[in-house]
């Protein structure tokens, strides 16, 4: 409870830099699906509420959570006292980028691995050293393709190619050329607006994404226009390479040290430790 009651003081701190519009707060899918688990104890409830999260429009997200409703009207109420922008993707407004979980963050606890149990000043070298190893190969795959004029990251590219080939197949109408405005009806017979001027389709997706869906990959390749600049600037190769471009800097030996004369810090005796593990 500590570190929570820590957490939720630096997020609630203005001067800190963890408030809107520099830093939403988001609830971690799985971590909340797990709660309604221990609370409700139905694993199909379960799933609906995943695909309830993870839906793309509000139509779908009302759907699922009328199917909970009908099922469980207390369950309902428990979800429905959670802000939606919170834990569903239909309402964040593209602030999670599609990221329902907080994997994207726990991977780091790879560069601790087998780190936890040594002491200090051990435990912060081998993390700089893990972090500079770590910039350092992320830092050279960015060179590289800058330097073979790969415009976005593996993950764009990838994702691109798939929806172009889906765009291919799909039936469009123009309803207005100067706003860009098109219906757009894939091969399973479902019908999206799209809106080439305001960047927009009702699917939700390139909002939630960041990179055009195939619906308006679709409309551009229509009026000839190049669908690239629909690809949010963070997916850019100079994005991924600046995100890795600051350097570490090599560690002198201790006796090569400036001799420090700042302040001294001492430690409250209150705080001292003298059992292992977890404190209380």
């Amino acid at each position: 409870m500590g570190i929570f009651r820590g957490v939720t003081a630096a997020i609630a701190d203005p001067h800190l830099g963890w408030a809107a519009p520099c830093a939403y707060h988001m609830i971690c899918m799985r971590h909340f699906a797990s709660n309604f688990m221990t609370r409700f104890k139905d694993k199909v409830l379960k799933n609906l509420v995943c695909r309830a999260a993870l839906a793309s429009t509000e139509r779908k997200f009302k759907k699922h959570m009328n199917t909970i409703g009908r099922i469980n009207s207390e369950a309902l109420q428990w979800l429905e006292a959670v802000p939606f922008q919170l834990w569903a993707l239909s309402h964040d407004g593209g602030r999670r980028y599609g990221l329902m979980t907080t994997n994207i963050s726990e991977v780091f606890n790879s560069v601790l691995k087998g780190a936890r149990s040594l002491p200090i000043t051990t435990l912060v070298q081998l993390i700089f050293f893990r972090l500079n190893s770590y910039f350092v190969a992320r830092r050279e795959v960015g060179a590289n393709r800058l330097a073979s004029t790969e415009r976005f990251t593996p993950y764009v590219d990838a994702h691109i190619q798939g929806r172009v080939v889906k765009a291919g197949s799909m039936e469009i109408v123009l309803y207005d050329h100067v706003k860009g405005l098109f219906h757009v009806k894939s091969r399973r017979g479902r019908t999206h607006r799209v809106n080439l001027h305001e960047k927009n389709c009702t699917c939700g997706k390139t909002l939630i994404y960041g990179f055009p869906c195939s619906h308006i990959i679709s409309a551009c390749q229509h009026r000839c226009v190049d669908f690239r600049s629909f690809v949010e600037g963070y997916y850019t190769t100079k994005s991924y390479y600046d995100t890795w471009a600051p350097l570490f800097h090599p560690i002198f030996n201790e006796d090569d040290w400036p001799l420090y004369d700042g302040t001294v810090i001492v430690p409250p005796a209150s705080m001292q430790r003298f059992a292992s593990g977890r404190p209380n």
